[in-house]
């Protein structure tokens, strides 16, 4: 085997390594916090836009009865992660259903990161 066609096994076997041990460990950022594996954006599309909107910026019908928008940077700063994790998921009023039989932890933190990204545009 030549060192062109060892390089051409091992780079692949590595990366399926690398992939198989972020799955079962979580992303770890530089300052050792963990990211959610599971796909929060595809998540809030099924689950949360319809009410929320596409852009996070909710429904006007929906912002009388208190739905927050999610672009709005001081919504951001007033909620902590932990309080739009409980709102998702054991529901907030009569409006804004629980979700923990539906989603898992992981899956609450991925929506709560996609959420997050609605304020950095």
């Amino acid at each position: 085997m030549t060192n062109n066609t060892k390089f051409k096994v091992i780079v692949p076997l590595v990366a399926i390594v690398l992939s198989s041990y972020a799955m079962t460990t979580g992303a770890r950022a530089g300052n050792g916090a963990t990211y959610p594996l599971a796909d929060g954006a595809g998540l809030y599309a099924a689950k949360c836009a319809t009410c929320h909107g596409k852009d996070g910026r909710g429904i006007p019908s929906w912002r009388s009865k208190g739905q927050p928008d999610f672009s709005d940077a001081k919504w951001q700063k007033s909620q902590t992660d932990a309080q739009i994790a409980a709102a998702t998921k054991n529901g907030k009023g009569k409006y804004m259903p629980a979700f923990k039989a539906k989603l898992s932890d992981e899956e609450i933190a991925a929506v709560v990161a996609r959420i997050r990204a609605f304020g950095k545009r």
